[in-house]
């Protein structure tokens, strides 16, 4: 909301969700089995339960688990998210969320698909993703 800039990692693996900022004085979100958890970087053993304000997130990976039969828009309650393509449509370029509350975009400039080891959307032990 403020124009920051903040650059992670996004992995995607069927219901699971991992978004980790690259920064140590952030944080690494996770779903696992419906539930999000919220885990500081620079002290991996104190994580959180998130219940409020995750419909974004939800809204991203359902964008991310339709591909590559994407929908030109997707409404979450208030949020409206708006994917876009790169040119050859092989990847999701960003994603566009707007609400009366929030506006922001999510970049992806670097999409592949890989296998994701199960560890990397468990909060304890919590295992750290390095490209």
């Amino acid at each position: 909301q403020n124009g920051e800039i903040q650059q992670g990692i996004m992995l995607i693996k069927d219901d699971k969700l991992r978004y980790q900022y690259n920064s140590k004085n952030l944080y690494t979100i996770l779903r696992n089995q419906e539930i999000f958890f919220l885990i500081e970087n620079n002290n991996v053993d104190n994580f959180k339960k998130i219940e409020k304000n995750v419909k974004t997130l939800i809204g991203i990976q359902q964008i991310l688990n339709d591909f590559p039969e994407i929908k030109d828009e997707y409404k979450i309650d208030e949020f409206m998210i708006r994917p876009e393509m790169k040119l050859n449509n092989k990847y999701i370029k960003k994603i566009s969320i707007l609400s009366p509350r929030l506006n922001m975009s999510v970049y992806f400039p670097k999409c592949q698909k890989q296998k994701i080891p199960d560890r990397y959307f468990f909060y304890s032990p919590f295992f750290q993703y390095e490209e």
